[in-house]
């Protein structure tokens, strides 16, 4: 293996934990806006849930500009626009699959909720790190 691949291995190792961390805390965000819409503000959950997941996605795109792909920080009210727009519309499918398997575990497999909801949010994660990386902070592979 040449030097440059190890050198890219590592630094896509280091953004994914990053990338992870991150999507755990969301992960928190997510599951306590949709407890909160759902129980105290009585939203039935499948609504409750794509407010929640956008809440995620907004904190998340920040914690990812400032830290994750720091060295790919957004400049300018233009530019964060711009990359906030992409953001949703790469993790639109995570989003679809996660209110499906909601749905699905919730409905059918009659599992409580807010648990079914982690598992969409697991399923959702890989999908989301590489369209987030590669599309809206741009990350490759250097030469």
């Amino acid at each position: 293996m040449s030097e440059a691949l190890i050198e890219n291995l590592r630094k896509d190792f280091e953004r994914l934990l990053k990338f992870s961390a991150v999507g755990a805390f969301g992960a928190c965000i997510n599951t306590f806006f949709l407890w909160f819409l759902t129980e105290i503000a009585n939203i039935f959950y499948l609504f409750a849930s794509p407010i929640a997941i956008e809440i995620a996605i907004f904190v998340q795109f920040m914690l990812n500009d400032r830290w994750t792909f720091h060295e790919r920080r957004t400049k300018g009210w233009s530019e964060f626009l711009k990359r906030i727009l992409k953001s949703n519309i790469w993790r639109a499918g995570g989003i679809a699959l996660n209110i499906a398997v909601l749905f699905l575990l919730t409905e059918y497999a009659h599992i409580y909720y807010l648990l079914s909801n982690i598992f969409g949010i697991l399923c959702a994660f890989i999908s989301n790190y590489i369209l987030e990386s590669r599309l809206t902070w741009g990350v490759g592979w250097e030469k």
